[in-house]
């Protein structure tokens, strides 16, 4: 159980690090817009007990122009 609960972990901390927060046109550079797209982005793909929403979310950072 141990080991699972450790796996899990660094699995969220993988994901976590991979999120896109800067993206190269400066006027979308910013807190108030990153936090409108992740808000959309996270709209379009609610959460999973499979976590396979984390990278849907990414995949939608991604689209919007997030690096």
């Amino acid at each position: 159980m141990r080991g699972l609960v450790i796996l899990m972990g660094g699995i969220l901390l993988t994901a976590c690090s991979q999120f896109p927060n800067t993206h190269p046109d400066a006027t979308k550079n910013n807190p108030t817009q990153y936090r409108a797209d992740m808000k959309d982005c996270a709209q379009n793909y609610p959460e999973t007990s499979t976590g396979s929403y984390l990278k849907q979310r990414v995949s939608c950072m991604e689209l919007k122009g997030w690096q």
